[in-house]
């Protein structure tokens, strides 16, 4: 019999595990699909200065979404409390925030830690829509 030779298995590249992603969250989120798909989504390693910054400069901000990615140090609670915080204390962004070990149902979460920044009013436009559409 022939022995099969091994072969390192290698990792999908970033843009692919985001592709599936953003196709799996198209169901309840089908804007995300979109914007990832047109180039619109920033993918940034995350840095409070830096959030704030693009909070305070969005409307000059050529994205329409910005996905932060936290690294392994950040807990849920941090995540929680980050964007909790965030979205208490002014009204120009959206944040929201998922991990990939907790899901609210749906078993749509990312597959890395992530806070997502997105323009506050544009959001509600297209949920509202949404909603008009489905009634």
């Amino acid at each position: 019999m022939e022995k099969r030779s091994v072969q390192e298995v290698k990792p999908l590249p970033d843009y692919i595990i985001w592709l599936f992603y953003f196709r799996k969250l198209n169901k309840v989120c089908p804007w995300s699909y979109n914007s990832f798909l047109s180039g619109t989504t920033n993918f940034v390693d995350y840095r409070e200065d830096l959030l704030l910054e693009n909070e305070t400069n969005w409307n000059q901000q050529s994205w329409e979404v910005i996905i932060y990615l936290m690294g392994d140090d950040y807990t849920l609670d941090d995540m929680d409390a980050i964007t909790e915080h965030r979205n208490e204390v002014q009204n120009t962004c959206e944040y929201l925030w998922s991990h990939p070990s907790f899901s609210k149902g749906g078993n749509n979460q990312a597959p890395k830690r992530i806070i997502i920044q997105q323009d506050r009013a544009r959001l509600m436009e297209l949920r509202h829509g949404k909603k008009k559409e489905s009634s």
